[in-house]
């Protein structure tokens, strides 16, 4: 039987024929739990005081809150892949196995002090993926954060707050050019890679800004290199080689197809994430194949920093950096020096 919403009824409440029933979730792929509250006869002021009731027991959980920032306007106003990349971390913070056996996500948010996520954050670290915990407590933080500024939960403070991240070593793989011609010459079977590749490099771009790029980012003057994360747009005057880049002589991707996307597939759509990564993932096995050292696909902006000539304000303002500090990790080239005379 359809279930019956009605606009006087608490959230997350519905008329069934068995009675009001408050629907609660407890994660993603996971069937919604039903609570059933009272008789179908029941006055609202009854269905109300029974919703409260259980409010605090069935709806204050992490899942809850991660859920309902999830749907809020916040989230979606984040970029495509942010919104897949938080998505993914919600899935995988309610799914947590606790000591206890039970999830993390039907952790009670009273119940979540800065300990419980000192342990998870040390869990994650245990797990081999400190990076990955230290991503999902700022998840968790941005949503509490939210959630309190809107009074979606009162009284409760962020655990996270007071919580330091994991220690994370930054990466100090630089891809020479030679490796990186190498890898170019590997990836004429994927079409769409060797142009992503050149604007990773030239431009210094991430993969998502790349995947986003349209043909409306080309100018006269030269690409217009759209960042996100806070960086500094730029417009990266043309060369040869960036002008073949966005203008690639691949028939897949300047045949009779047209798309507004510089890189796209066969019908002329978006590549998704999930599509890049299965051929880059291909990509580095045959980078081993061939006996090279793999490198990610982020390590590309890296050499592009490196490589720029000049000193260290010359590569902060062609990598879009804010500060000299994030812009020296992305700096990995060791530099040529004299002996002691």
């Amino acid at each position: 039987m359809p279930i019956k919403r009605d606009n006087k009824l608490p959230p997350y409440v519905y008329l069934r024929k068995s009675g009001y029933v408050m629907r609660v979730y407890i994660g993603k792929n996971q069937p919604m739990k039903a609570i059933k509250l009272c008789s179908a006869s029941a006055p609202i002021s009854e269905v109300w005081k029974q919703y409260e009731l259980n409010k605090s027991n069935n709806l204050q959980t992490l899942s809850w809150l991660l859920r309902e920032y999830e749907s809020s306007d916040s989230f979606k106003g984040n970029a495509k892949s942010t919104r897949d990349m938080q998505s993914g971390q919600i899935t995988r913070v309610c799914a947590y196995k606790l000591r206890n056996g039970n999830t993390f996500g039907s952790a009670k948010l009273k119940l979540i002090t800065s300990g419980k996520i000192r342990k998870y954050l040390d869990a994650r670290k245990r797990d081999g993926s400190p990076s990955a915990g230290n991503r999902e407590r700022s998840l968790i933080s941005v949503a509490w954060n939210w959630a309190l500024e809107r009074d979606v939960i009162i009284g409760i403070n962020n655990p996270c707050s007071v919580v330091k991240k994991n220690e994370e070593k930054p990466r100090t793989r630089y891809a020479s050019p030679d490796e990186y011609a190498k890898a170019y010459q590997l990836a004429e079977r994927y079409p769409y890679l060797q142009p992503m590749m050149e604007l990773a490099y030239l431009c210094r771009m991430r993969r998502g800004e790349i995947l986003n790029a349209t043909r409306a980012q080309i100018l006269e003057k030269g690409f217009d290199t759209m960042r996100t994360k806070g960086s500094n747009d730029a417009i990266t005057r043309w060369s040869p080689r960036l002008l073949k880049a966005v203008n690639c002589d691949s028939p897949v991707l300047s045949g009779s197809v047209k798309s507004i996307y510089i890189v796209h597939d066969r019908r002329g759509q978006q590549i998704t994430v999930e599509a890049f990564k299965s051929a880059w993932t291909r990509l580095k096995r045959l980078m081993v194949k061939a006996g090279m050292e793999p490198f990610n696909f982020h390590d590309i902006k890296a050499a592009g920093v490196s490589d720029v000539e000049g000193n260290d304000y010359d590569k902060l303002q062609a990598s879009g950096h804010k500060d000299l500090k994030t812009m020296r990790i992305y700096d990995r080239k060791k530099r040529l020096v004299d002996p002691t005379e």
